[in-house]
């Protein structure tokens, strides 16, 4: 049903030829990692909710008196987002193969399908790898979650809100640095030299207790290259010689991450390591898939909930671009 075969058919014939390199000479697509969520701290559980409180206590030094004149308040401010539920579902006819250049991934003398070379190899080789890629590229960053028509195959990006939608959110309702709204900085030069001041400026901007304990700057691609760039021509001048093009000279702890979720975009922003949340729901089954057969019919299935987001919206540091 799903199987794209035309194509060799036409030009190897519609007829299976037994030859021990055929395997050898079948190249694979490469897939690229989710590693956005390898920057997200795992939480499962078995809520849809994720929910989280931070406790701010405000001033409690004075000057001294003999009298006892208390003052200090903790406040607690909640923050919850939803986890979304995703699936993969596939439907394959493996006969379709068998008289065809690739009729040894269903030469197996099984009835059911489902045994059949071809289904082990599409799961191990593709299937998987083909699920991050989709997250990475579609839905990590850019997802706008949007509810599927019934009986209708969801679009791409609509499976879940990604990092942009969930910060856009938080800006909108005035919660990132601290409740003081992105650094005003303007579009990120294109000039290498002036992206690494553009982005020294981002982090001397973040106050110092928290700029402290940062891991990370995440941006575009494109963006990170060009960071590399500048900082080689920035400072490996005469004898000032650096060997690190992706950490900030100032703050060397702290990386400058391109990731390929954030391509296109012009958004600057970090947070702390232990804000950064994956909540996760039957996270296992996004690695496994549930194999049934029907007839000559071969489906193949899973579903997991998951969500990228962060416990503190005010512990969410960005510049002002692509937030809206």
């Amino acid at each position: 049903m799903a199987i794209a075969v035309a194509a060799v058919v036409t030009q190897f014939g519609a007829y299976y030829i037994n030859n021990p390199d055929n395997m050898k000479r079948l190249r694979n697509m490469l897939y690229l990692p989710a590693d956005t969520a390898t920057y997200f701290q795992e939480r499962p559980g078995d809520d849809t909710v994720y929910r989280g409180v931070l406790a701010t206590l405000n001033r409690i030094v004075q000057p001294f008196q003999k009298a006892f004149t208390p003052i200090g308040t903790i406040t607690f401010e909640p923050n919850q987002f939803p986890l979304f539920k995703i699936k993969v579902d596939m439907s394959e006819t493996p006969d379709d193969l068998e008289a065809t250049y690739l009729g040894f991934l269903a030469s197996q003398p099984e009835a059911d399908r489902a045994q059949w070379l071809f289904i082990r190899w599409l799961i191990e080789v593709h299937v998987m790898a083909k699920i991050q890629q989709d997250l990475e590229l579609n839905e990590y960053f850019k997802g706008v979650y949007a509810a599927p028509t019934p009986n209708t195959a969801g679009a791409a990006g609509t499976a879940m809100d990604g990092i942009r939608k969930v910060i856009r959110g938080y800006n909108t309702a005035g919660r990132l640095n601290l409740k003081n709204g992105p650094q005003v900085l303007g579009a990120i030069p294109t000039d290498p030299v002036e992206c690494v001041t553009y982005l020294e400026k981002f982090a001397d901007g973040i106050p110092s207790v928290f700029r402290s304990k940062l891991d990370a700057i995440f941006v575009a691609p494109e963006v990170a290259i060009r960071y590399k760039r500048g900082k080689r021509e920035k400072y490996n001048l005469n004898y000032a010689q650096t060997n690190d093009l992706q950490s900030l000279e100032d703050y060397p702890k702290i990386k400058v991450v391109g990731l390929e979720s954030h391509a296109g975009s012009g958004l600057v922003w970090t947070s702390l390591p232990e804000n950064r949340i994956r909540a996760t729901k039957k996270a296992v089954l996004g690695n496994t898939m549930k194999v049934e057969s029907a007839k000559r019919v071969v489906d193949l299935l899973t579903d997991w909930w998951e969500s990228l987001n962060f416990e503190v919206p005010e512990f969410v540091f960005t510049n002002d671009q692509d937030l809206v």
